[in-house]
């Protein structure tokens, strides 16, 4: 009888999954999600108001290149930007999918499917569904729900509860945020300089009587082109009884701020697991904490107490679809024997990784993929019929060259941001 694998998330690193598991392996493979169409978090309904519990937003494009993010031997299309809008990705995950999965032997999507609990009873996985009474059995489970649900705030700022509770709904995640046209003739704040910060306040800018953008270092903006934002300090206060008033780290004012949103990133959270728990998220937490790590991972990806579980794209600041297929072809070797997932003393090791652990900023990125395919290839990988994309001199150079070009096609981007503002429009994409 065929082992059966259950995956949980059909976005990109589910249907990665399924797809190397249905060439590599003949394990029987089952694909819960919990929206009605595949995607995971790039599945945005353009027709559905409102949007909600999605870190997707109207004006969206991608930050890499089409041509670095791709699945291996699946292009975008020619017609497609060099940077594809949300809806572009979109449409590639649903064609991959229809490609590759839909309708195949061996593999069923089960959509509209919300996964309650995810136990390890005896030597198999139980995994329970809907309504809690849907119960099925696995082998082996693979972990590939995202990490863009349980969002993080600071919560250590002073006057930030006072803040919260006078002035309800003035306090935003960038995960709150679809369009620019809600922020018009406001003051606002925007916390945090990564991708989305950053796309934000430009974008906000096409409609704000001005914005702030608080960040750790200023002088590594691009702000001097775009005269409606001004890059500030870290906040160190929120005094919403004095003027709304923001307090910097400098010393610095901003007063009568108008809404706060804080582009502060996320957290992982598991509310479905039911074993391992303490092992995974960290002493004294529960499915129901969201948490900053995992614990317990061989190369991030395998959970060494039980190597039947697998958890896939943890990592951050990475090319996320090849590495998607670089992690589930190397899943696939341990659930069909090939690889033996070392024994590894984690308390031993907790002194020596790094807070960030998860975050692996080029070219540790680079390495990492690397490190995975010198893996595969030690087990017969270069023969299998699904393989990841090989991560040589020239596609290194190529994901290098990504960054230069998007800080171009960002010098554009808040032309148009400011374009649009002396037409009076809200901030759209061509």
């Amino acid at each position: 009888m065929a082992k059966r694998v259950a995956i949980i998330g059909a976005g990109p690193s589910g249907l990665a999954t399924g797809r190397v598991l249905l060439a590599n392996t003949d394990f029987d493979i089952v694909i819960y999600d919990s929206n009605p169409q595949v995607g995971g978090v790039w599945y945005y309904p353009d027709n559905e108001q409102p949007r909600e519990n999605t870190a997707m937003y109207d004006a969206l494009e991608t930050n890499l290149s089409k041509q670095i993010m791709t699945f291996s031997g699946f292009p975008f299309p020619d017609d497609v930007p060099t940077f594809p809008n949300r809806k572009h990705v979109w449409e590639y995950l649903v064609r991959f999918y229809e490609t590759f999965i839909k309708g195949q032997e061996r593999i069923l999507t089960q959509l509209n499917c919300k996964v309650k609990c995810v136990e390890k009873i005896g030597d198999l996985w139980r995994v329970t569904h809907n309504d809690g009474k849907a119960v099925e059995l696995f082998d082996y489970v693979v972990v590939a729900n995202g990490h863009f649900e349980a969002t993080h705030v600071p919560e250590d700022i002073p006057g930030g509860d006072e803040w919260r509770n006078a002035q309800p709904g003035s306090l935003l995640h960038s995960k709150d945020f679809h369009s620019s046209e809600r922020f018009r003739d406001l003051r606002v704040v925007v916390v945090g300089n990564g991708s989305s910060g950053s796309d934000i306040a430009n974008q906000i800018s096409s409609v704000a009587q001005c914005v702030y953008h608080s960040v750790k270092e200023v002088n590594k903006t691009n702000w001097d082109e775009n005269p409606v934002v001004t890059a500030v300090p870290k906040i160190s206060k929120l005094s919403v009884h004095d003027n709304q008033t923001v307090t910097l780290e400098n010393g610095e004012q901003l007063r009568n701020i108008d809404r706060i949103i804080w582009a502060t990133g996320y957290m992982y959270y598991l509310p479905f697991l039911g074993s391992y728990q303490e092992q995974i998220l960290g002493t004294d937490k529960t499915s129901n904490d969201p948490v900053s790590r995992l614990h317990g991972l061989w190369e991030q990806l395998v959970f060494v107490q039980d190597p039947t579980l697998a958890f896939l794209l943890l990592c951050k600041n990475v090319v996320p679809f090849p590495l998607a297929e670089s992690q589930a072809c190397t899943v696939a070797k341990v659930f069909s024997g090939a690889i033996e997932v070392p024994s590894i003393d984690f308390s031993a090791r907790a002194v020596q990784e790094p807070k960030d652990y998860h975050s692996l900023v080029t070219p540790r990125d680079i390495e990492y993929c690397r490190e995975l395919q010198a893996i595969l290839d030690s087990c017969g990988g270069q023969d299998d019929e699904a393989r990841p994309r090989l991560w040589d001199d020239q596609l290194a150079a190529l994901r290098y060259r990504t960054g230069l070009a998007k800080k171009e096609r960002t010098k554009i981007l808040i032309h148009r941001a400011l374009e649009l503002r002396d037409k009076g429009e809200a901030y759209y994409l061509e």
